[in-house]
């Protein structure tokens, strides 16, 4: 029998288990204490069942450990932060922030309908988050309400990366890509068909979130795997503009471009769906000419609740508190977020100071990579002659290149 771990637990030494958060056939989740560094966390434990053979308890143990790898991976303001990972006799576990909030199948429950503009700002959030998944190679595949988490102030996470393949062909899937994986009434018509699938088929479980947050449901209805699977691959959604008369065509439109069968009908990218959603929620903004933009863009209130937070996150770098200058770099994140500022100056100064805390933690190795690639986004955003551009490519410059 699977041994059991609950509630008062102490796993490797280090995280107490203290409160079931929820969970599923695949993990349970507990709010947990972090007896090294004195904070709270959510701690994921994967659940294994008598019943279940050898070879699937071995399957769901190297699924749950990739879940560690590919979200470890990532370091957006919407996704969950992945803190550590390791096995308590032979059940693995992953250690997350803990995030205080309600996932969207229960928003869906409560709250029926949301309104459009909520819409916009929720899944601008989403998409950002994905595209910066998808540029790390890695497609979610199980993007789903239960799985995306509002928090108090707004700001949406990405959760559970237990389904996740690579899109580079020259490393190691972590699933088979032609699996039939997924959520059914989220899941795209590839998917369905176990056709290998791309960062696309991600839009169209977004889609069909939209959806559903606009019309109190998803696009289609089945009470088997296998209906669902025809509806999606076969039925067109009934038109956004039936079941909600209030939606803007545009943003029918969009959804419904995101619902197409056909991968290379719907939109290019996770970050093209991010940039016409903010558009649609900031319309006179996106009219304007483009001008350089600076920290000012922000609103007024978050301009100074950000800047106050970077200047806060500088000083505790210079006293050398890595952990609490990582924590004020993070807040001022998903302010910037909640703005969708996400290409403002603020929002790269603020990564800036993320990967100065982390090699203060870890050490220089652990970030070389991740200054480099900053380097690379921030003169792609900002241009390359902007100061702060200029000052994160001469630090990158001068760590050195890693090993192997």
């Amino acid at each position: 029998m699977a041994d059991a771990i609950g509630v008062g637990a102490v796993l490797s030494g280090r995280y107490r288990l203290e409160e079931p958060l929820g969970g599923g056939g695949f993990g349970q989740v507990y709010a947990a204490s972090d007896l090294g560094l004195g904070r709270r966390v959510a701690v994921k434990v994967l659940t294994l069942r008598d019943e279940w053979a050898a070879g699937e308890r071995s399957e769901r143990q190297g699924r749950f450990r990739r879940e560690a790898v590919a979200a470890a991976a990532l370091s957006h303001p919407n996704v969950a932060t992945v803190h550590d990972a390791g096995d308590h006799d032979g059940r693995p576990f992953i250690v997350m922030e803990l995030l205080r909030g309600t996932d969207f199948g229960r928003v869906l429950l409560e709250r029926g309908g949301l309104p459009v503009g909520d819409v916009l700002t929720y899944g601008a959030q989403i998409c950002a988050g994905l595209q910066h998944a998808h540029e790390h190679g890695l497609v979610h595949r199980d993007i789903k309400p239960e799985n995306l988490m509002l928090l108090p102030d707004g700001v949406v996470k990405i959760l559970d990366f237990g389904l996740v393949t690579q899109r580079d062909a020259t490393v190691t899937r972590y699933t088979d890509p032609h699996a039939v994986m997924g959520s059914p009434a989220y899941f795209s018509p590839e998917q369905a068909r176990g056709h290998e699938v791309t960062g696309r088929s991600d839009l169209y479980s977004v889609g069909c979130v939209l959806y559903a947050l606009l019309a109190e449901g998803p696009p289609f209805s089945s009470s088997t795997y296998v209906g669902y699977a025809y509806l999606h691959v076969h039925e067109t959604p009934e038109p956004l503009g039936n079941r909600r008369p209030d939606v803007p065509g545009d943003l029918a439109r969009l959804v419904h471009e995101m619902l197409a069968k056909d991968p290379a009908e719907r939109p290019a990218s996770a970050g093209e769906v991010a940039a016409r959603l903010r558009a649609m929620a900031h319309p006179a903004a996106a009219a304007a000419v483009p001008v350089p933009r600076s920290p000012t863009a922000l609103d007024q209130g978050a301009r100074h609740l950000v800047w106050t937070l970077l200047e806060e996150g500088e000083g505790l770098l210079r006293g050398g508190r890595f952990a609490e200058a990582d924590r004020r770099y993070w807040q001022a994140l998903q302010q910037i977020s909640r703005q969708g500022a996400d290409r403002e100056p603020a929002s790269f100064a603020a990564q800036f100071g993320r990967a100065r805390a982390l090699q203060g933690l870890n050490g220089e190795a652990a970030v070389v990579r991740r200054l480099r690639q900053l380097t690379e986004e921030t003169s792609a955003a900002l241009g390359s002659g902007h100061p702060l551009a200029r000052c994160v490519a001469s630090y990158a410059a001068e760590r050195p290149e890693p090993q192997g």
